[in-house]
């Protein structure tokens, strides 16, 4: 064969796998991207904080010039109360709490805000120091008497330990989206005589039973570096196996539906490897969706991976019961069925085709 015929044949390759090279040497060059420009600022901004009343005699004038003050460098949000307040910050809905006294207009009397952060929050450690010191002197400028102090809640925690919480469900991900569709795509040709013998769904039920019962092992392994460590994180707290096992179910039912739909070609696998990536890009799974812009937030809080860390590190790093996130366990068993029906269709597209 001639250097033409050989060039006509790679000419027709890429046009036939035109998709996956468009995943390949676009889509996931353009995530990189974006997770490296993430990172360009040292203090976050647009960090969502709230502004609570100390008690009921705060008026709106002092919460509305804590909010002024504070919009230069975060996204404050005023609630009713302080409790209401230390909820969101639990949740992961803000960062940070300032508390505005009753006499903070006052010009004859001096006034203190109280600023309120969790220990547990570990790469939020550094810049609400610097927010804490930037706020006292901006308020300074406009107020006199008026000092911003900051209180901690919680029990102070490590990186180790804050990156020990994340590595659970960063695991599950690598296990839902390359680890178990690899295994079903390598049994692909005997899924013919299954269909005679038996079903693809009896099939993909054991092995969703014996795969998630595979996924307690690295928890147990997590866990034992954790007890021989010294490291205050609890794995095995039941809510936090629950959501590590419920965020394996629905990301596993999506990556082999997508093998499925795709008949266990490149572009499934390529397409999975994009959904992997872009989750631990965009899901904020290490780094809280606060430290990032407005546009990345919002896409976090678009992904249910966001919130099952949220749940997981919730129970496991910092205690809360499982009560907290109620709405949001309920979000993620709605998210499970809706995966459990696309894999049920794709996998009767793939028979259908087949």
């Amino acid at each position: 064969m001639s250097l033409q015929s050989f060039l006509y044949r790679e000419t027709r390759w890429v046009r036939n796998n035109a998709a996956a090279l468009v995943i390949v040497l676009l889509i996931l060059p353009a995530m990189f991207a974006g997770a490296t420009l993430a990172f360009q600022q040292v203090i976050p901004r647009d960090t969502p904080i709230a502004v609570a009343p100390a008690d009921d005699t705060v008026n709106q004038d002092s919460l509305h010039a804590i909010q002024g003050v504070s919009a230069t460098f975060s996204r404050p949000s005023t609630f009713e109360s302080r409790d209401a307040a230390m909820r969101a910050l639990a949740r992961e809905e803000v960062y940070a709490v300032f508390v505005v006294p009753p006499d903070l207009l006052d010009q004859e009397r001096s006034s203190t805000i109280e600023m309120i952060v969790e220990e547990e929050m570990v790469p939020y450690e550094q810049p609400s120091l610097a927010i804490r010191s930037l706020l006292d002197r901006n308020l300074h400028q406009l107020i006199e008497g008026v000092s911003v102090t900051r209180t901690t809640v919680g029990e102070q925690k490590t990186l180790s330990e804050f990156l020990l919480s994340a590595s659970a469900l960063l695991l599950t991900m690598v296990y839902a989206f390359v680890l178990l569709p690899h295994v079903v795509a390598s049994e692909r040709s005997v899924y013919r005589r299954i269909r005679v013998t038996g079903s693809l769904g009896t099939l993909l039920t054991a092995k969703f039973a014996v795969f998630s019962a595979l996924m307690v092992v690295p928890i147990l392994g997590g866990q034992a570096i954790a007890n021989h460590f010294d490291l205050a994180v609890n794995l095995l707290h039941p809510t936090a196996i629950g959501i590590t096992l419920l965020t394996f179910c629905y990301l596993a039912a999506i990556a082999v539906g997508v093998m499925f739909l795709f008949k266990f070609s490149t572009l499934g696998r390529l397409v999975n490897i994009a959904l992997l990536f872009g989750g631990v890009v965009f899901a904020s799974m290490v780094y809280p969706a606060g430290f990032f812009s407005p546009l990345r937030r919002t896409v976090a809080k678009l992904l249910p991976m966001h919130y099952s860390m949220i749940v997981q590190r919730g129970v496991s790093l910092k205690g809360n019961g499982p009560g907290l996130y109620a709405d949001y366990i309920a979000a993620l068993l709605g998210v499970t069925l809706l995966a459990l029906l696309f894999l049920y269709g794709s996998v009767r597209y793939y028979e259908w085709r087949a």
